[in-house]
């Protein structure tokens, strides 16, 4: 079911709404403008004015086509497009003698709004084959790359500009004064008063320092010296891009590259543009209908001669301060009037005041996180490893856009991306290997099970594995699991971090399961079970169940458990009266007095015994089975603690303190237990009180026990977690 919109004339017509579509059109303007002087200067300078009435007609006219749409997004230009396009025309100019063409202006501005028109037919297609599930695939260093090589070349064309201004000593001062202010102006603004239009507000005082300037015997050179009401595709000859007939399939492929490459830059923006508004509110993505008429705007104002448009984070937010369902539509007609209205304030704009303006977004451009890195690198500092990586791919992305084109650094950042990504991948699949003295599980054990793993800990190993699992890994994997083969006896694999593996990890894993097999050795694999996760799928078709677990505690505490029994011997009953309940310095009388004392009860698999909320009446001592400690959270859930072994005693907190069950104990197979009640107790701190001291002494130390391998546990799950 679609969503209906029921625009609020009042609401539209609102001061407010007047107020955030003004602004929003003021931050658009030094985009137009600069993208525009970055394109038409290099393909058509004496078309620039027309350029500049195109740019703004079609953002205006993009912006109030999209405007409907369930998630409406103001639209601009952009330097990174509008470069690209020179760059692509340019390319393509150079060319057509070969096909037995002119290359003159306006044939240039013919392949300008020829690109342009298919670049956004290409969007479309894009979007028609929902190609904005892949963008995720490009790594930010290489958008990173791109923009600071665009800072790079708009810095050094600029600088070029502003030199030759300076060399004029009649105009040094007037020049470096409007760039000055101009970049102040929007700096101050940008730190003091982030609301306001920064851009906005440096142009005016560049204007401001023109119009000083003009009564003065050498005024400052404009931008342009009138604004006609033609548009490049007017000023365009498309007769002359006609060659010959057997070059002409050869001209229509290089135009149909060039317009996919732009159409695949305007693309992404737009992706990354709808993804980040979708983090600031919970409106819907843009439906089909939507796209199909975004394409065609962008197509359209393209075909008029206008750079290429797309969307703007920074202007759509500026917009939304209106709270009005039609900000958008408000911010074109904004558009449309300052081109009416205000079109005669353009030729007053200095050409100092736009090279400031353009020094100030090249700043802003500009990565200065990857720059510090670069420094500290250059220093001789350490930096992480994964920073020098993206300081590669960076460097490797503007080198070949400044010394060859966009073009090639498109292709070389894409490149580099797919190599790095493979490199991080493939590199340690393995990212942290744990000995059983270095991590235990979180089960309560036996005085003599707990000294006894201390001394063979070492014949456990726990491998946490890295979230990134997949063919390039395998064998790597394989790799590092039959190292650990040939130094423990239990291996645990912990896939908490993996969510997806393909059919060679599952192969790979199946080959060394069947190793462990003929080695004698007991392989493990703990955290599978995740929601969205095909590793337990995968692993199943050939690993057991029993050799699975839920998460790495109960992995823990099923080999710790086959190493007891196979190097240990196993409690019997006729011993419960030892030391491995008992303290050991009680004398055979207080012993038997103790087990008078107490009564014996068993359990079937699934009874708690000690229920979470009652009240505390007894102490229970585990002589037989295995139990486990369990909460209840919010939600209803029982989730496992800990568990429980022959040798150990529960319920010690409540039965000292006298308080409520802080938790339940089930048993997990069939258990026998003593129970010491609180009235027993009593009796027998009247009549025995040596005895009593020992048993509270001998309690002490057990939870001292337990306190201190919980927080090893829970230090190796931090350990893990930071990992």
């Amino acid at each position: 079911m679609t969503e209906t919109r029921k625009i609020n004339h009042a609401q539209v017509l609102r001061p407010q709404s007047a107020l955030g579509a003004t602004d929003a059109a003021a931050v658009s303007l030094p985009s137009i403008l600069g993208s525009t002087v970055i394109l038409y200067s290099q393909v058509a300078p004496t078309a620039l004015s027309a350029g500049v009435l195109a740019a703004f007609l079609g953002v205006a006219w993009v912006t109030l086509l999209t405007s409907p749409s369930s998630r409406p997004i103001a639209y601009t230009t952009r330097f990174f497009e509008a470069a690209t396009l020179a760059t692509l025309v340019l390319q393509m100019s150079h060319r057509l003698p070969q096909y037995g063409l002119q290359d003159t202006e306006s044939t240039r501005l013919g392949l300008l709004c020829g690109m342009s028109a298919l670049a956004g037919l290409v969007v479309g297609l894009l979007w028609l084959v929902r190609a904005e599930r892949l963008a995720r695939f490009i790594p930010a260093p290489v958008y990173s790359g791109f923009a600071s090589s665009i800072a790079v070349s708009i810095g050094i064309s600029q600088w070029t500009s502003l030199k030759t201004q300076l060399d004029q000593s009649q105009m040094a001062l007037p020049v470096a004064a409007a760039v000055v202010m101009v970049v102040v102006s929007a700096l101050v603004v940008k730190r003091f008063r982030p609301q306001w239009p920064a851009s906005a507000v440096g142009l005016a005082a560049g204007i401001a320092i023109g119009l000083i300037t003009t009564f003065s015997d050498a005024p400052l050179p404009r931008l342009m010296e009138s604004q006609s009401w033609s548009v490049p595709v007017q000023l365009a000859d498309f007769t002359g891009l006609w060659g010959p007939s057997e070059s002409r399939w050869h001209w229509w492929l290089d135009l149909v590259k060039g317009a996919a490459i732009l159409g695949a830059l305007v693309f992404l923006n737009n992706v990354v543009t709808g993804e980040q508004l979708a983090q600031l509110d919970d409106r819907r993505s843009l439906t089909n209908v939507d796209k199909t008429v975004q394409a065609f705007a962008i197509a359209s104002a393209g075909a008029l001669g206008s750079p290429s448009v797309s969307g703007s984070l920074s202007v759509s937010m500026m917009a939304a301060r209106s709270r009005s369902l039609t900000a958008t539509a408000m911010c074109a007609l904004a558009l449309l009037l300052g081109v009416i209205c205000a079109s005669g304030a353009l030729v007053l704009i200095p050409v100092a005041a736009l090279s400031g303006l353009l020094l100030v977004e090249a700043w802003q451009l500009w990565d200065r996180g990857s720059a510090r890195q670069a420094l500290r690198l250059l220093r001789k500092r350490t930096i992480d490893r994964h920073h020098k990586e993206d300081l590669m791919v960076i460097a490797g992305v503007m080198a070949a856009s400044l010394l060859i084109n966009m073009v090639a650094a498109l292709l070389v950042g894409l490149l580099l991306g797919l190599v790095l990504h493979a490199h991080r991948n493939t590199q340690k699949p393995v990212r942290r290997t744990l000995s059983g003295l270095e991590i235990q599980s979180n089960c309560a054990r036996a005085p003599a099970e707990f000294e006894f793993l201390a001394q063979h800990g070492h014949e456990i190993r726990v491998l946490q594995l890295d979230s990134h699992q997949f063919f390039a890994s395998a064998a790597l994997l394989q790799d590092a699991v039959r190292r650990v083969f040939a130094e423990a006896r239990f291996v645990v694999l912990d896939w908490a971090s993996v969510r997806q593996i393909d059919s060679s990890i599952a192969q790979g894993i199946s080959r060394l399961q069947a190793q462990a097999q003929q080695l004698g050795i007991v392989l493990m694999h703990a955290g599978t079970q995740w929601q969205h996760s095909n590793v337990h799928a995968l692993l199943t078709d050939d690993v057991p169940e029993t050799r699975i677990a839920l998460d790495l505690d109960r992995a823990l505490e099923t080999v710790e458990n086959m190493l007891l029994q196979r190097f240990l011997p196993p409690f019997q009953a006729e011993d419960q009266q030892g030391h491995l309940l008992w303290p050991a310095h009680l004398t055979d009388d207080e012993s038997h007095t103790l087990r008078c004392a107490m009564t014996l009860h068993s359990f079937e698999p699934g009874h708690c015994f000690i229920r979470e909320g009652e009240s505390s009446d007894a102490l229970w001592f585990i002589t037989r089975g295995q139990a486990s400690v369990q909460l209840t959270t919010d939600d209803g859930i029982n989730l496992r603690v800990s568990g429980v072994r022959a040798g150990t005693t529960v319920g010690q907190i409540g039965f000292i303190d006298r308080q409520a069950r802080s938790a339940s104990v089930v048993a997990e197979t069939a258990v026998e237990a003593l129970r010491l009640g609180h009235t027993a107790f009593q009796q027998l701190s009247n009549a025995h009180p040596e005895l009593v001291q020992k048993l509270l002494s001998q309690l002490s130390l057990d939870l001292a026990t337990h306190l201190r391998s919980a927080n090893l546990h829970a230090l190796a799950q931090a350990h893990h977690a930071k990992a």
